[in-house]
Protein backbone atom coordinates (compact mmCIF):
# COMPACT_ATOMS: atom_id res chain seq x y z
CA UNK A 1 0.00 0.00 0.00
CA UNK A 2 3.07 2.31 0.06
CA UNK A 3 2.42 3.36 -3.54
CA UNK A 4 -1.10 4.45 -2.66
CA UNK A 5 0.18 6.62 0.22
CA UNK A 6 2.88 8.16 -1.98
CA UNK A 7 0.36 8.87 -4.74
CA UNK A 8 -1.94 10.53 -2.20
CA UNK A 9 0.91 12.72 -0.98
CA UNK A 10 1.77 13.78 -4.57
CA UNK A 11 -1.83 14.74 -5.29
CA UNK A 12 -2.04 16.75 -2.09
CA UNK A 13 1.25 18.55 -2.85
CA UNK A 14 0.19 19.25 -6.44
CA UNK A 15 -3.07 20.67 -5.22
CA UNK A 16 -1.28 22.94 -2.77
CA UNK A 17 1.06 24.32 -5.44
CA UNK A 18 -1.65 24.99 -7.99
CA UNK A 19 -4.34 26.25 -5.64
CA UNK A 20 -5.12 29.95 -5.31
CA UNK A 21 -3.80 31.78 -2.27
CA UNK A 22 -7.29 32.16 -0.89
CA UNK A 23 -7.77 28.38 -0.86
CA UNK A 24 -4.42 27.65 0.77
CA UNK A 25 -5.26 30.11 3.45
CA UNK A 26 -8.31 28.17 4.43
CA UNK A 27 -6.54 25.62 6.61
CA UNK A 28 -9.75 24.20 8.04
CA UNK A 29 -11.09 23.30 4.58
CA UNK A 30 -7.75 21.79 3.53
CA UNK A 31 -7.53 19.74 6.73
CA UNK A 32 -11.05 18.45 6.15
CA UNK A 33 -10.20 17.33 2.62
CA UNK A 34 -7.04 15.55 3.83
CA UNK A 35 -9.00 13.74 6.54
CA UNK A 36 -11.56 12.61 3.94
CA UNK A 37 -8.78 11.23 1.73
CA UNK A 38 -7.20 9.48 4.73
CA UNK A 39 -10.49 7.83 5.60
CA UNK A 40 -10.95 6.61 2.02
CA UNK A 41 -7.39 5.24 2.01
CA UNK A 42 -8.05 3.41 5.30
CA UNK A 43 -11.18 1.86 3.80
CA UNK A 44 -9.18 0.62 0.79
CA UNK A 45 -6.48 -0.84 3.04
CA UNK A 46 -9.09 -2.65 5.12
CA UNK A 47 -10.73 -4.01 1.97
CA UNK A 48 -7.42 -5.39 0.66
CA UNK A 49 -6.56 -6.86 4.07
CA UNK A 50 -9.92 -8.63 4.31
CA UNK A 51 -9.12 -10.59 1.16
CA UNK A 52 -6.24 -12.45 2.83
CA UNK A 53 -7.24 -15.88 4.08
CA UNK A 54 -5.36 -16.71 7.31
CA UNK A 55 -3.28 -19.90 7.23
CA UNK A 56 -3.52 -22.36 10.12
CA UNK A 57 -1.04 -24.79 11.62
CA UNK A 58 -2.72 -27.58 9.70
CA UNK A 59 -2.13 -25.72 6.46
CA UNK A 60 1.65 -25.67 6.91
CA UNK A 61 1.74 -21.88 7.07
CA UNK A 62 5.27 -21.99 8.47
CA UNK A 63 6.46 -23.34 5.11
CA UNK A 64 5.19 -20.55 2.87
CA UNK A 65 8.12 -18.79 1.17
CA UNK A 66 6.05 -15.80 -0.04
CA UNK A 67 6.54 -15.69 -3.82
CA UNK A 68 8.09 -12.43 -4.93
CA UNK A 69 6.04 -12.11 -8.11
CA UNK A 70 2.40 -12.91 -8.80
CA UNK A 71 0.20 -12.51 -11.83
CA UNK A 72 -3.29 -11.34 -10.96
CA UNK A 73 -6.07 -11.89 -13.49
CA UNK A 74 -9.66 -11.51 -12.32
CA UNK A 75 -8.61 -12.39 -8.78
CA UNK A 76 -6.66 -15.50 -9.85
CA UNK A 77 -3.03 -15.66 -8.67
CA UNK A 78 -0.35 -17.59 -10.55
CA UNK A 79 2.77 -18.87 -8.80
CA UNK A 80 5.22 -21.75 -9.10
CA UNK A 81 8.81 -22.90 -9.09
CA UNK A 82 11.42 -24.97 -10.93
CA UNK A 83 13.69 -27.32 -8.97
CA UNK A 84 16.85 -29.03 -10.29
CA UNK A 85 18.96 -31.33 -8.10
CA UNK A 86 21.98 -33.62 -8.24
CA UNK A 87 23.36 -36.17 -5.79
CA UNK A 88 26.29 -38.52 -5.32
CA UNK A 89 26.25 -41.71 -3.21
CA UNK A 90 29.60 -42.46 -1.53
CA UNK A 91 28.74 -46.19 -1.58
CA UNK A 92 28.91 -46.09 -5.40
CA UNK A 93 26.05 -48.61 -5.74
CA UNK A 94 26.00 -50.63 -8.96
CA UNK A 95 22.20 -50.37 -8.89
CA UNK A 96 22.41 -46.54 -9.04
CA UNK A 97 19.77 -46.29 -6.33
CA UNK A 98 19.64 -44.65 -2.91
CA UNK A 99 17.55 -46.95 -0.73
CA UNK A 100 15.20 -45.55 1.93
CA UNK A 101 14.94 -42.27 0.04
CA UNK A 102 11.89 -40.49 -1.32
CA UNK A 103 12.43 -38.14 -4.28
CA UNK A 104 16.21 -38.69 -4.45
CA UNK A 105 16.04 -42.46 -5.01
CA UNK A 106 18.22 -42.28 -8.15
CA UNK A 107 21.92 -42.16 -7.25
CA UNK A 108 24.72 -40.25 -8.96
CA UNK A 109 22.49 -38.21 -11.25
CA UNK A 110 21.37 -34.72 -12.22
CA UNK A 111 17.61 -34.64 -11.90
CA UNK A 112 14.82 -32.39 -13.18
CA UNK A 113 13.04 -32.88 -9.88
CA UNK A 114 10.04 -30.62 -10.14
CA UNK A 115 8.29 -27.79 -11.91
CA UNK A 116 5.06 -26.55 -10.39
CA UNK A 117 2.40 -24.15 -11.61
CA UNK A 118 -0.31 -23.04 -9.19
CA UNK A 119 -3.54 -21.25 -10.07
CA UNK A 120 -5.56 -20.07 -7.08
CA UNK A 121 -8.34 -17.75 -6.10
CA UNK A 122 -8.83 -17.47 -2.35
CA UNK A 123 -12.41 -17.00 -1.13
CA UNK A 124 -13.28 -13.70 0.55
CA UNK A 125 -16.28 -12.27 2.37
CA UNK A 126 -17.32 -10.60 -0.87
CA UNK A 127 -16.69 -13.67 -3.08
CA UNK A 128 -17.11 -16.72 -0.89
CA UNK A 129 -16.13 -19.37 -3.44
CA UNK A 130 -12.59 -19.88 -4.73
CA UNK A 131 -10.37 -22.66 -6.01
CA UNK A 132 -6.82 -23.97 -6.22
CA UNK A 133 -5.08 -26.14 -8.82
CA UNK A 134 -1.48 -27.34 -8.46
CA UNK A 135 0.08 -28.80 -11.63
CA UNK A 136 3.21 -30.77 -10.70
CA UNK A 137 5.81 -31.95 -13.24
CA UNK A 138 9.13 -33.79 -13.00
CA UNK A 139 10.49 -36.98 -11.48
CA UNK A 140 9.04 -36.06 -8.06
CA UNK A 141 5.57 -36.39 -9.58
CA UNK A 142 6.18 -40.12 -10.07
CA UNK A 143 6.37 -40.52 -6.29
CA UNK A 144 3.34 -38.53 -5.14
CA UNK A 145 0.90 -39.91 -7.75
CA UNK A 146 -2.44 -41.10 -6.38
CA UNK A 147 -4.25 -44.35 -7.10
CA UNK A 148 -6.74 -43.78 -9.91
CA UNK A 149 -4.96 -40.75 -11.37
CA UNK A 150 -2.39 -41.56 -14.05
CA UNK A 151 0.25 -44.30 -13.81
CA UNK A 152 3.21 -44.83 -11.49
CA UNK A 153 5.74 -43.64 -14.09
CA UNK A 154 3.92 -40.41 -15.02
CA UNK A 155 6.09 -37.33 -14.65
CA UNK A 156 2.95 -35.25 -14.13
CA UNK A 157 0.60 -35.14 -11.20
CA UNK A 158 -2.46 -33.08 -10.35
CA UNK A 159 -1.17 -32.49 -6.84
CA UNK A 160 -4.14 -30.41 -5.70
CA UNK A 161 -7.45 -29.49 -7.29
CA UNK A 162 -10.21 -28.28 -5.01
CA UNK A 163 -13.04 -25.82 -4.62
CA UNK A 164 -12.70 -23.67 -1.50
CA UNK A 165 -15.66 -21.99 0.20
CA UNK A 166 -16.26 -19.74 3.20
CA UNK A 167 -19.43 -21.09 4.78
CA UNK A 168 -21.16 -18.55 7.09
CA UNK A 169 -22.28 -19.87 10.49
CA UNK A 170 -23.31 -16.64 12.22
CA UNK A 171 -26.92 -17.19 11.18
CA UNK A 172 -26.86 -20.41 13.26
CA UNK A 173 -24.59 -19.29 16.12
CA UNK A 174 -24.40 -15.55 16.73
CA UNK A 175 -20.86 -14.22 16.39
CA UNK A 176 -19.45 -17.49 15.00
CA UNK A 177 -16.70 -17.40 12.38
CA UNK A 178 -16.90 -18.80 8.86
CA UNK A 179 -15.97 -22.42 8.12
CA UNK A 180 -13.33 -22.89 5.42
CA UNK A 181 -14.52 -25.85 3.32
CA UNK A 182 -12.36 -27.63 0.74
CA UNK A 183 -13.85 -30.17 -1.68
CA UNK A 184 -11.56 -32.10 -4.03
CA UNK A 185 -7.94 -33.23 -3.81
CA UNK A 186 -5.59 -31.58 -1.31
CA UNK A 187 -2.29 -32.21 0.49
CA UNK A 188 -2.24 -34.00 3.83
CA UNK A 189 -2.27 -32.19 7.16
CA UNK A 190 0.36 -34.57 8.55
CA UNK A 191 4.09 -33.95 8.61
CA UNK A 192 6.46 -31.03 9.14
CA UNK A 193 7.98 -31.34 5.66
CA UNK A 194 5.97 -30.81 2.49
CA UNK A 195 6.08 -31.86 -1.16
CA UNK A 196 7.54 -28.57 -2.45
CA UNK A 197 11.27 -28.47 -1.74
CA UNK A 198 11.36 -24.67 -1.78
CA UNK A 199 9.27 -24.63 1.40
CA UNK A 200 11.49 -27.09 3.32
CA UNK A 201 14.78 -26.62 5.14
CA UNK A 202 16.68 -29.47 3.46
CA UNK A 203 17.06 -30.79 -0.08
CA UNK A 204 16.07 -34.38 0.62
CA UNK A 205 12.79 -35.27 2.33
CA UNK A 206 13.18 -37.24 5.50
CA UNK A 207 12.07 -40.70 6.52
CA UNK A 208 8.96 -39.34 8.24
CA UNK A 209 7.79 -37.51 5.14
CA UNK A 210 8.38 -40.46 2.84
CA UNK A 211 7.26 -43.43 4.92
CA UNK A 212 5.29 -42.41 8.02
CA UNK A 213 2.55 -40.26 6.46
CA UNK A 214 0.43 -39.89 3.30
CA UNK A 215 0.99 -37.24 0.61
CA UNK A 216 -2.53 -36.26 -0.48
CA UNK A 217 -6.22 -37.01 0.03
CA UNK A 218 -9.37 -36.69 -2.04
CA UNK A 219 -12.50 -35.75 -0.14
CA UNK A 220 -13.94 -32.96 2.00
CA UNK A 221 -12.19 -30.93 4.73
CA UNK A 222 -13.68 -28.23 6.94
CA UNK A 223 -11.56 -25.88 9.08
CA UNK A 224 -12.77 -23.54 11.81
CA UNK A 225 -10.51 -20.91 13.41
CA UNK A 226 -11.56 -19.78 16.88
CA UNK A 227 -11.26 -16.16 18.03
CA UNK A 228 -8.51 -17.15 20.49
CA UNK A 229 -6.33 -18.48 17.64
CA UNK A 230 -6.88 -22.23 18.00
CA UNK A 231 -8.15 -24.06 14.94
CA UNK A 232 -10.02 -27.30 14.33
CA UNK A 233 -10.30 -29.31 11.11
CA UNK A 234 -12.41 -32.36 10.32
CA UNK A 235 -12.56 -34.28 7.07
CA UNK A 236 -13.54 -37.45 5.28
CA UNK A 237 -11.66 -38.80 2.25
CA UNK A 238 -10.92 -41.84 0.12
CA UNK A 239 -7.75 -42.67 2.06
CA UNK A 240 -3.99 -42.29 1.66
CA UNK A 241 -2.98 -41.09 -1.83
CA UNK A 242 -6.20 -42.22 -3.48
CA UNK A 243 -8.41 -40.49 -6.03
CA UNK A 244 -10.33 -43.70 -6.72
CA UNK A 245 -11.00 -45.60 -3.50
CA UNK A 246 -10.07 -49.27 -3.43
CA UNK A 247 -12.66 -50.24 -0.79
CA UNK A 248 -16.14 -49.07 0.23
CA UNK A 249 -15.13 -47.41 3.52
CA UNK A 250 -13.70 -43.93 4.10
CA UNK A 251 -10.82 -42.43 6.06
CA UNK A 252 -11.48 -39.75 8.67
CA UNK A 253 -9.09 -36.90 9.47
CA UNK A 254 -8.83 -34.68 12.53
CA UNK A 255 -6.65 -31.65 13.26
CA UNK A 256 -6.32 -29.38 16.28
CA UNK A 257 -3.67 -26.71 16.59
CA UNK A 258 -2.53 -23.14 17.05
CA UNK A 259 -0.55 -20.95 14.68
CA UNK A 260 2.12 -18.73 16.32
CA UNK A 261 1.16 -18.85 19.99
CA UNK A 262 2.91 -15.91 21.69
CA UNK A 263 5.44 -16.87 24.38
CA UNK A 264 7.80 -14.86 26.62
CA UNK A 265 10.86 -13.35 25.00
CA UNK A 266 9.00 -12.55 21.75
CA UNK A 267 9.12 -16.25 20.85
CA UNK A 268 6.24 -18.17 19.23
CA UNK A 269 5.08 -21.76 19.19
CA UNK A 270 3.04 -23.41 16.43
CA UNK A 271 1.26 -26.62 17.38
CA UNK A 272 -0.44 -29.19 15.15
CA UNK A 273 -2.01 -32.47 16.26
CA UNK A 274 -3.35 -34.61 13.40
CA UNK A 275 -5.01 -37.99 13.33
CA UNK A 276 -6.12 -40.25 10.46
CA UNK A 277 -8.07 -43.46 10.81
CA UNK A 278 -9.77 -45.81 8.35
CA UNK A 279 -9.24 -48.95 6.25
CA UNK A 280 -6.56 -48.63 3.56
CA UNK A 281 -6.22 -52.18 2.17
CA UNK A 282 -7.76 -52.89 -1.22
CA UNK A 283 -11.11 -54.69 -1.15
CA UNK A 284 -10.99 -54.80 2.65
CA UNK A 285 -13.11 -52.58 4.89
CA UNK A 286 -11.82 -54.09 8.15
CA UNK A 287 -8.04 -53.53 8.01
CA UNK A 288 -7.93 -50.19 9.79
CA UNK A 289 -4.90 -47.90 9.71
CA UNK A 290 -4.39 -45.23 12.37
CA UNK A 291 -1.85 -42.40 12.25
CA UNK A 292 -1.17 -39.85 14.99
CA UNK A 293 1.03 -36.96 13.86
CA UNK A 294 2.29 -34.21 16.20
CA UNK A 295 4.25 -31.11 15.12
CA UNK A 296 5.85 -28.33 17.17
CA UNK A 297 7.55 -25.32 15.58
CA UNK A 298 9.38 -23.02 18.00
CA UNK A 299 10.64 -19.59 16.96
CA UNK A 300 13.09 -19.13 19.79
CA UNK A 301 14.02 -15.89 21.63
CA UNK A 302 17.39 -16.30 19.89
CA UNK A 303 16.12 -14.73 16.68
CA UNK A 304 18.29 -16.58 14.12
CA UNK A 305 17.33 -19.99 15.60
CA UNK A 306 14.16 -21.94 14.78
CA UNK A 307 13.45 -25.45 16.09
CA UNK A 308 10.88 -28.07 15.13
CA UNK A 309 9.86 -31.52 16.32
CA UNK A 310 7.70 -34.06 14.48
CA UNK A 311 6.36 -37.32 15.94
CA UNK A 312 4.46 -40.06 14.11
CA UNK A 313 2.85 -43.23 15.41
CA UNK A 314 1.14 -45.57 12.97
CA UNK A 315 -0.80 -48.76 13.55
CA UNK A 316 -2.43 -51.17 11.12
CA UNK A 317 -4.43 -54.18 12.22
CA UNK A 318 -5.48 -57.49 10.70
CA UNK A 319 -2.15 -58.05 8.94
CA UNK A 320 -1.43 -61.76 8.68
CA UNK A 321 2.28 -61.28 7.89
CA UNK A 322 3.04 -59.62 11.25
CA UNK A 323 0.86 -61.62 13.62
CA UNK A 324 -2.33 -59.69 12.97
CA UNK A 325 -1.14 -56.09 13.45
CA UNK A 326 1.84 -53.83 12.96
CA UNK A 327 3.23 -50.49 14.10
CA UNK A 328 5.73 -47.82 13.16
CA UNK A 329 7.13 -45.03 15.35
CA UNK A 330 9.17 -42.08 14.08
CA UNK A 331 10.78 -38.95 15.53
CA UNK A 332 12.17 -35.96 13.63
CA UNK A 333 14.13 -33.04 15.12
CA UNK A 334 14.86 -29.98 12.94
CA UNK A 335 16.93 -26.85 13.54
CA UNK A 336 17.63 -23.84 11.35
CA UNK A 337 20.00 -20.92 11.92
CA UNK A 338 19.47 -17.92 9.65
CA UNK A 339 22.69 -15.91 9.53
CA UNK A 340 20.93 -13.24 7.46
CA UNK A 341 18.38 -12.97 4.63
CA UNK A 342 20.70 -14.88 2.28
CA UNK A 343 22.58 -17.50 4.31
CA UNK A 344 21.19 -20.22 6.58
CA UNK A 345 22.21 -23.62 7.96
CA UNK A 346 19.71 -26.40 8.72
CA UNK A 347 20.09 -29.73 10.48
CA UNK A 348 17.77 -32.73 10.77
CA UNK A 349 17.91 -35.92 12.83
CA UNK A 350 15.38 -38.73 12.42
CA UNK A 351 14.76 -42.07 14.06
CA UNK A 352 12.36 -44.52 12.42
CA UNK A 353 11.30 -47.77 14.13
CA UNK A 354 9.97 -50.03 11.39
CA UNK A 355 10.60 -53.33 13.14
CA UNK A 356 7.48 -54.80 11.57
CA UNK A 357 8.81 -54.02 8.08
CA UNK A 358 5.65 -52.20 6.97
CA UNK A 359 6.80 -48.81 5.74
CA UNK A 360 10.42 -48.02 4.76
CA UNK A 361 11.55 -51.15 2.91
CA UNK A 362 8.58 -53.48 2.73
CA UNK A 363 9.24 -56.88 4.27
CA UNK A 364 12.55 -55.77 5.83
CA UNK A 365 12.11 -55.07 9.56
CA UNK A 366 14.68 -52.50 10.73
CA UNK A 367 15.45 -49.41 12.76
CA UNK A 368 16.87 -46.37 10.97
CA UNK A 369 18.82 -43.27 11.96
CA UNK A 370 19.33 -40.36 9.59
CA UNK A 371 21.47 -37.21 9.94
CA UNK A 372 21.24 -34.29 7.47
CA UNK A 373 22.98 -30.93 7.22
CA UNK A 374 22.08 -28.32 4.60
CA UNK A 375 23.70 -24.98 3.74
CA UNK A 376 21.42 -22.56 1.92
CA UNK A 377 22.34 -19.40 -0.01
CA UNK A 378 19.93 -17.06 -1.78
CA UNK A 379 21.99 -14.92 -4.18
CA UNK A 380 18.90 -13.21 -5.61
CA UNK A 381 15.34 -12.69 -4.46
CA UNK A 382 13.84 -15.57 -6.44
CA UNK A 383 16.73 -18.05 -6.31
CA UNK A 384 17.49 -20.71 -3.67
CA UNK A 385 20.73 -22.72 -3.81
CA UNK A 386 21.56 -25.52 -1.37
CA UNK A 387 24.35 -27.97 -0.57
CA UNK A 388 23.57 -30.99 1.59
CA UNK A 389 25.27 -33.94 3.24
CA UNK A 390 23.17 -36.84 4.56
CA UNK A 391 24.10 -40.02 6.40
CA UNK A 392 21.70 -42.94 6.92
CA UNK A 393 22.26 -46.12 8.89
CA UNK A 394 20.20 -49.15 9.85
CA UNK A 395 20.58 -52.17 12.13
CA UNK A 396 20.63 -54.40 9.05
CA UNK A 397 22.52 -54.41 5.74
CA UNK A 398 19.80 -52.74 3.68
CA UNK A 399 21.66 -50.08 1.68
CA UNK A 400 23.25 -50.69 -1.72
CA UNK A 401 26.98 -50.41 -2.28
CA UNK A 402 29.54 -51.61 -4.79
CA UNK A 403 30.11 -54.86 -2.87
CA UNK A 404 26.42 -55.64 -2.46
CA UNK A 405 24.80 -54.37 0.76
CA UNK A 406 25.85 -52.16 3.66
CA UNK A 407 24.29 -50.98 6.92
CA UNK A 408 24.85 -47.30 6.00
CA UNK A 409 25.04 -44.83 3.15
CA UNK A 410 26.25 -41.27 2.77
CA UNK A 411 25.26 -38.83 0.05
CA UNK A 412 26.03 -35.29 -1.02
CA UNK A 413 23.52 -33.24 -2.98
CA UNK A 414 23.07 -29.83 -4.56
CA UNK A 415 19.97 -27.91 -5.58
CA UNK A 416 18.95 -24.78 -7.48
CA UNK A 417 15.37 -23.48 -7.24
CA UNK A 418 13.73 -20.59 -9.05
CA UNK A 419 10.36 -19.56 -7.65
CA UNK A 420 7.85 -16.88 -8.55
Amino acid sequence: MKWMKRTLALFVCAGMLSAPTTVLADEAQLQSEIETLKNRLAELEARFASQAVPQTAGGHSWHQSNPSMESLVNGVTVSGFVDTTWNYNFNSPDTLTNRARVFDAAADTIDMSAAELVFAKAPTEDQRVGFRTDLYFGTDAEVIGSTGLGTTDDEFDLEQAYVEMLVPTSNVIAGANDINLKVGKFVTLAGFEVIESKDNWNISRGLLFGYAIPFTHTGVRGTYVFDNGWDLALGVNNGWDMVDDTNTAKTMEFHFGFNSLQLPGESTLTIAINHYWGPEAASNDNTNRNLTDVIFLYNTPIKPLTLAYNFDYGHEDNLIAVNNDGNWIAHGVHAKWAFNDQWSLAGRYEFFDDTDGLRVISGSPAEYNSFTGTLEYRPWKNIITRLEYRYDDANRNLFNDRAGRSDSQGTIAGEVIYFF
